[in-house]
């Protein structure tokens, strides 16, 4: 058995470092440090400020996107009449009149209805006396 031996501290020669400063580094250390310090500071971009600019263009597009489609809903609401829509309603509805139809048309709508044929009444009798089907137009 071996007994361990009592180590003190104290008591033992010190080993040197090896490192050695020189006198009064650390009362001049601050002033130097200073010194070499750039005067102008550099300007800091916080990462978060750029992706709240990301943020905010995101939810710009997002409600962009969102509120179009119901505008376009609520306001393209078009005050012409499909022609074919309208006249399958007076075709199958016999509740209109011609007092009807005639209180619903402007002076633009006559104009368009209005056409000259210059027809004259010996060519309409001709017609009619070579067609065998002049009873139908008669009862009809």
């Amino acid at each position: 058995m071996s007994i361990m031996k009592t180590f003190k501290l104290e008591n033992e020669p010190k080993i040197e470092s090896g490192f050695k400063i020189p006198e009064n580094y650390f009362e001049n250390f601050s002033a130097k440090v200073l010194q070499q310090l750039p005067e102008n500071e550099t300007k800091v971009i916080s990462i978060f400020l750029r992706t709240k600019t990301w943020i905010y263009a995101a939810a710009a597009i997002i409600v962009l996107a969102l509120t179009i489609p119901v505008y376009n809903n609520y306001h393209t609401t078009s005050s012409d009449i499909d022609t074919a829509s309208l006249e399958n309603y007076i075709a199958y509805n016999s509740s209109v009149s011609d007092a009807d139809l005639v209180n619903l048309l402007d002076e633009k709508d006559i104009q368009k209805i209005s056409t000259n044929l210059n027809i004259e009444d010996k060519n309409i009798e001709d017609e009619l006396s070579s067609n065998k089907n002049l009873e139908q137009y008669l009862l009809n």
